[in-house]
């Protein structure tokens, strides 16, 4: 028997699956374009979009990325450039001149601009090509068409022209990009700015102050006023920060800085710590007794605290903030001036500060006995750990420099070792010292605000009184005095006796309660991490071609009733996110009209045609002072029981007003649902007491409940000060909720 051989052969269409799969998104291919600059050993990468010009023959719209870098040879585009997938810059590893680590992987930079552009021209210079320089140009349509038959990959050619003149720069590449595929309006370029942004650490210094080596600038032509307002935004918003911590880690040692409220000159606090590898209590840590020589030699961070909510400096917006913080929170680590894609994103959680949220953890691990003692009469200290959600931080390291910190294969993330267990460590423990002395402020604060006493306790200061100015006093009076301070205290220490009932009575009927609701946080913590990942898979399926039209078409309808279903289910389980640790011991007076449309907002997916009006609510109206989460408590059940009564109703209005009469405020909700005998209203307060029976398409939409809404409004509302009630509705309402404070002074608010 004859044997032969066959070689396999690839399809030119795989170039264009290729970019879609491996590039996705057109930010990210011009990100990839800028890093390739990066690697080329560029102190600048210049962008140039002009997505409306019309260039000839090429159809609309333009980019030209543009470097400095070392260029490339003839060799080196052959070699290199015209190979898909190369692993060259996995196998050099660092950069020919500045020794910088490679931030590319995968060889897809010419993936990225066939993905971007239809056409496709580049000049290269390089730095030691002897006077000569280098054209290439394709058109990527005819590349990859298909004609007679299937093309082959290695079919496809690509003209180039080796030249001798003057080049059109000292050295360097340039690529013009012409026929955009992609629509470039605002939007496109908001998000090539938040990309490219995060390509480098956050906080940067002068470039004129960095090694030549990190000198690395990204330049934009064309939008630049937008760029600009994004930058000028995004820099105000990283200097709000209501707490910051800096550490530079070296020899095994670390100082690092805890400020406190750094912004205020009046309040701000300032704490240094000085700490070694061998001062971490965590047993799990000691017990693997690393060799010194395997531990990490350097790194710097820095970690920047917010709060979003209440009054920003710098004339920030609540939801602006919200907004970044959503989109760049997290302790991400950059290896040099790149960052490494695994670290920062919520549900790696490589610090596990959301699984000890989750988990209600109290007491550091990390901190030696010495500094728990000196903590010691602060309650629930670790509950201050911000959430991820909460911080920006950068940390920094240069494997290049660290023969114990290694990129995984994957080079997204560093390799499990005891020099990355070390760096994980090193900024934990800095972050639980914040946590504890953010702790202690807060205790000290709300003690300042809480100087109140038992009646008793008043009595016996009376008491002591008259003791000590009896032998000045008529005996008669004196007897008196005695008598009646003596029914007095018979009178308080009963009602303190009642009172105190009550209040067990109160813990016994939350104590069950406040479990579910732990348990719910845990859930929506882990709901967060899936619905993560089902993200990633309907954006598998809608990337997925099987070449069957009607195929395609059933799993394309499919991925988007799954990413409908992912919209509602992530709407529901955002019910949850005003409860957290940050909302709960934060006390603020806070705008009425923000509070309200806020949970509105949480609580769309109950709404059901629900329209909201708060044209009667003042902007300059506050709540009394309490915490955010107490107030979303109180509105999500009087919103929960507007939403039942309304259903089935043909016009459903929900009212928020308010009425002002001296000191006295009124925040009045009214509905148009089936309306509340104010007869038998009080009785609605009682536990497990029902104004609406139960059915199952209510219990379908979320509606009826346990019966303790309302007994929940009432307690929360006598702890706040205030009065909750039901009043007689305005014309056009059916039911009138109100809840009434009193103001005592005025003050200036936040």
């Amino acid at each position: 028997m004859h044997q032969s051989i066959v070689n396999f052969s690839v399809d030119a269409q795989l170039l264009k699956e290729l970019g879609e799969l491996l590039v996705g998104k057109p930010s990210i291919a011009l990100a990839e374009m800028v890093k390739n600059a990066y690697d080329a050993d560029a102190t600048f990468a210049e962008l140039t979009i002009e997505p409306g010009k019309r260039v000839e023959n090429n159809g609309l719209g333009e980019i030209i990325a543009r470097d400095d870098g070392h260029g490339m040879t003839f060799e080196e585009f052959q070699n290199f450039w015209m190979r898909v997938g190369t692993t060259h810059k996995i196998n050099t590893r660092y950069s020919r001149y500045f020794n910088r680590r490679m931030t590319g992987s995968k060889g897809i930079g010419r993936l990225s601009v066939q993905f971007l552009a239809r056409q496709f021209e580049m000049k290269t210079v390089p730095k030691e090509g002897g006077g000569t320089w280098l054209s290439a140009y394709i058109d990527w349509e005819s590349a990859i068409q298909v004609q007679k038959g299937r093309k082959d990959l290695s079919s496809v050619v690509v003209a180039y022209e080796i030249h001798n003149d003057k080049p059109p720069f000292e050295h360097g590449t340039e690529l013009r990009l012409s026929g955009l595929k992609q629509d470039w309006g605002e939007k496109s370029l908001r998000d090539l700015a938040k990309e490219i942004w995060w390509l480098q650490p956050p906080f940067r210094k002068k470039m004129a102050s960095l090694p030549l080596a990190e000198q690395f600038e990204i330049r934009f032509r064309g939008a630049e006023n937008l760029f600009q307002q994004f930058q000028n935004q995004l820099d105000a918003i990283l200097n709000a920060q209501i707490a910051r911590i800096k550490g530079v880690y070296q020899n095994s040692v670390a100082e690092i800085a805890i400020e406190l409220d750094p912004l205020n000159k009046n309040t701000a606090d300032t704490y240094q710590y000085r700490y070694s590898l061998g001062d971490i209590a965590d047993k799990e840590y000691k017990g693997n007794s690393p060799d010194p020589a395997r531990r990490l030699k350097k790194s710097e961070f820095e970690i920047r605290i917010y709060k979003a909510e209440g009054k920003q400096s710098r004339g920030i917006s609540v939801s602006d903030l919200r907004e970044y913080l959503e989109r760049f929170s997290g302790v991400h680590v950059y290896d040099g001036p790149f960052r490494l894609p695994y670290y920062g994103e919520f549900e790696n959680d490589w610090l596990k500060i959301e699984a000890d949220h989750s988990q209600r953890v109290i007491l550091s691990k990390l901190l030696p006995e010495p500094i728990q003692k000196t903590f010691e009469s602060v309650p629930q200290r670790l509950r201050y750990l911000p959430t991820l959600r909460r911080m920006i931080g950068e940390v920094q390291i240069h494997t290049g420099e660290e023969t114990n910190l290694r990129i995984s294969s994957a080079r997204d993330r560093l390799e499990e070792s005891e020099a990355h267990d070390d760096l994980r460590y090193v900024v934990r423990y800095a972050l639980d010292l914040y946590a504890y002395h953010a702790a202690r402020r807060a205790m000290q604060r709300n003690a300042q605000a809480n100087e109140t006493q038992r009646p008793s306790e008043s009595l016996r200061r009376i008491e002591d009184v008259i003791i000590r100015h009896e032998a000045n006093m008529p005996a008669e009076a004196r007897r008196d005095l005695k008598r009646v301070l003596k029914d007095v205290e018979v009178s308080v220490k009963q009602i303190e006796k009642t009172e105190q009932k009550r209040e067990q009575q109160n813990l016994a009927m939350l104590a069950p309660l406040a479990t579910a609701g732990i348990s719910a946080l845990a859930i929506q913590h882990e709901l967060k991490k899936q619905f993560g990942a089902l993200s990633e898979i309907i954006l598998g399926l809608k990337r997925l071609s099987t070449g069957n039209t009607e195929l395609d078409e059933k799993i394309g309808d499919a991925a988007n009733s799954l990413e409908h279903w992912l919209e509602r289910a992530r709407a529901t389980n955002q019910i949850f996110d005003y409860m957290n640790g940050d909302t709960m011991r934060e006390h603020e007076r806070y705008r009425a009209k923000k509070v309200v449309k806020s949970i509105f907002e949480q609580m769309s997916f109950m709404a059901l045609g629900v329209s909201l009006d708060v044209s009667g609510l003042s902007n300059e109206l506050f709540l009394p002072e309490a915490s955010f989460a107490e107030w979303g408590a109180i509105f999500q059940n009087i919103f929960s029981n507007a939403f039942n009564a309304m259903y089935r109703e043909p016009v459903r209005i929900l009212s928020i007003s308010a009425r002002i009469r001296d000191n006295r405020r009124v925040l009045l909700v009214q509905d148009t649902g089936i309306g509340v005998d104010l007869t038998d209203a009080e009785r609605l307060f009682e536990p497990f007491e029902r104004g609406i029976e139960d059915d199952p398409s209510r219990r379908r939409l979320g509606y009826g409940g346990t019966g303790l809404g309302l007994t929940i409004v009432r307690l929360l509302c006598d702890k706040i000060g205030s009065f909750a009630r039901f009043v007689p509705a305005e014309d056009g309402f059916a039911t009138a909720f109100s809840i009434e404070w009193e103001e005592k002074k005025r003050s200036v608010q936040k």
